[in-house]
């Protein structure tokens, strides 16, 4: 299925860059009006490596040795405007704009040579493109005219790409291109400089784990060109952006910046009568693309990408919306996964190891934890090189944090960590085989199922509250408590300090509704307060504990009746953590 994949894709782009053959011979020579020289209009230069952005040149290659291929499509809607183009500033906002729509094909094949470096040919198409002359019939013989209506090839662009760093955990990468271009374009139709030119880059990425940061930047040397009152030359380019990789790699959502600027002074012309390019607005393109691409196959060689932006600013090329769709293949020189040997290689087992082992248990001293004491091959690691530590009550738990290393652990799920067995866990006098409540400190019953349970408090097991079976009480309207309370509340304590892993408790104070809401809210948290006080006075720290009032906002019963009011004046006491 993979071989018949790759069998459609080559012949698809074979194809392809076939009939774009075809039309070039066609098309090339259809256009020979006298007409003004123009430049090379597109910004938006494709880098088409295979794991590049739109205007991205990433500095990161396949593994292998690969070829690759791709073809993308682009509009650009206003590219170049009349007033950035004007014969007069006067007109400006009036002139026609010389490019008002441009459909492009981008067509890219190359060569990737084992992470380090690359080989590229790119050739843009305008398949098609419109706009009007910027010379009013009013204007001079100055004015210079423009017709852009037909289908013209771009200049060719060859690549050499070098990486020059590459960190030692793959994060962070450094990378250098130098493009060449060389005149294929048509010279009234903004597809050539109508001369050889050349760039150079460099190109950086550093990958976050979750997000990857890229940029190139770099020089264009070009010849001075222009259109009226707007004057080119060699520039400055940059990009930079990042993206989000998404199902390990197999989708990626980014955003990308990149733009230029001149860097020489063009020339003045009877209409142009400044020619300085630096950071002018005509010569100062920015535009912003956002990016989706998914990867066509689990091995990931093919890739379908779209792109969508706008222009940041008004110089020239910078379109008012551009749309980018991309296709991509990269084929792998080798067709199949190198197989293991035919001959099997069986090691002599006569040969002394040249590793130093000193106490001969087989495991080398450089990758033994315990050189000089023999592996014995028991539990927990019975490859590390260390004998296992001495336990002799055989209970699991090492002597050295065994605090009974000569008692067993009985795992009751009673402190079963400190190697010592519990007899009595909440130490209340009756023996845990006995105790219906081993972790709550309480008397003895003639009841069996309640026998060793606290009298006014229960803890459920897998509840985090901490039951109250008699009212903590309180003087009438107020945070006093009660005598009759204390008991309660000693057995709060008493829980407390038997279980030290329950290492935060919340005092929650309630009230029914009668008065209004700020005086219950005030009252509750008073009461609930006041029992901490209590608490912490008997020992408890008071880190373990936290007091809040809810007044009547969390009522258990109706607040109709007598008997639901004073079910709903309450405090409760839940577990907010604790340490397994």
């Amino acid at each position: 299925m993979a071989s018949r994949y790759c069998w459609f894709v080559r012949h698809w782009f074979g194809s392809l860059l076939i009939a774009v053959s075809l039309l070039l011979v066609l098309t090339h020579g259809s256009n020979a009006h006298a007409q003004q020289r123009t430049f090379y209009l597109d910004r938006l230069q494709i880098g088409g490596s295979p794991e590049d952005g739109f205007a991205l040149w990433r500095p990161r290659m396949k593994q292998e040795t690969v070829f690759f291929g791709q073809m993308a499509l682009g509009w650009q809607h206003r590219p170049l405007r009349g007033a950035t183009a004007t014969y007069s500033e006067r007109l400006a906002n009036h002139t026609p704009n010389p490019v008002q729509n441009q459909f492009t094909t981008y067509l890219t094949a190359g060569l990737e040579l084992m992470q380090r470096a690359s080989f590229a040919v790119s050739l843009p198409v305008v398949v098609y493109e419109h706009g009007s002359s910027p010379c009013p019939r009013t204007a001079g013989a100055n004015c210079q005219s423009t017709d852009v209506n037909s289908t013209i090839p771009s200049d060719t662009r060859l690549d050499l790409r070098f990486i020059a760093y590459r960190s030692a955990n793959q994060k962070f990468h450094l990378g250098t291109a130098l493009s060449m271009w060389v005149p294929s374009g048509d010279n009234i139709s903004f597809t050539t400089d109508d001369q050889t030119t050349g760039a150079g880059q460099i190109l950086g990425e550093y990958d976050f784990g979750k997000f990857v940061l890229s940029g190139n930047t770099g020089l264009h040397f070009r010849p001075n060109r222009g259109l009226n009152m707007l004057r080119v030359g060699s520039e400055w380019t940059w990009a930079v952006g990042g993206f989000i990789p998404l199902r390990d790699g197999a989708v990626r959502l980014g955003g990308e910046i990149f733009g230029s600027t001149g860097i020489v002074d063009a020339g003045k012309t009877p209409v142009a009568k400044d020619g300085d390019t630096v950071f002018t607005k005509r010569n100062t393109p920015v535009e912003w693309m956002g990016e989706l691409r998914f990867a066509l196959d689990r091995q990931k060689a093919g890739w379908l990408g779209f792109g969508a932006g706008t222009r940041l600013s008004a110089g020239y090329g910078a379109p008012d919306v551009r749309v980018l769709a991309n296709l991509g293949y990269a084929f792998s020189l080798r067709d199949t996964e190198p197989g293991s040997p035919h001959r099997r290689y069986t090691a002599d087992r006569d040969v002394e190891p040249t590793y130093s082992d000193r106490d001969k248990d087989g495991i080398p001293d450089d990758l033994d934890l315990c050189p000089d004491d023999p592996e014995d091959g028991k539990e927990p690691d019975p490859n590390d090189g260390c004998p296992a530590p001495s336990d002799r009550d055989g209970d699991g738990i090492p002597d050295d944090v065994d605090e009974c290393p000569d008692e067993p652990e009985d795992f009751d799920g009673l402190a079963d960590h400190d190697g010592c067995p519990e007899d009595d866990y909440d130490a209340d006098g009756i023996p845990d085989v006995e105790d219906k409540c081993p972790r709550e400190p309480g008397v003895a019953s003639t009841n069996p199922e309640l026998h060793g349970c606290p009298q006014f408090i229960r803890r459920i097991e897998g509840s985090t509250e901490i039951q109250i079976l008699k009212r903590v009480e309180f003087a009438t309207n107020s945070a006093v408590l009660l005598p009759q309370s204390f008991p309660i509340l000693d057995e709060v304590y008493a829980l407390l300090k038997a279980n030290p892993d329950v290492t935060k408790v919340a005092v929650q104070g309630h009230t029914d509704n009668r008065g209004g809401r700020d005086l219950n809210m005030k009252l509750s948290q008073d009461r609930a307060d006041s029992v901490m006080r209590y608490l912490v006075n008997k020992g408890v720290v008071a880190s373990r504990l936290t007091a809040t009032g809810y007044g009547f906002d969390k009522p258990i019963d109706t607040n109709d009746t007598a008997e639901g009011r004073q079910r709903n004046r309450r405090v409760e006491f839940h577990i907010l953590e604790q340490n397994n």
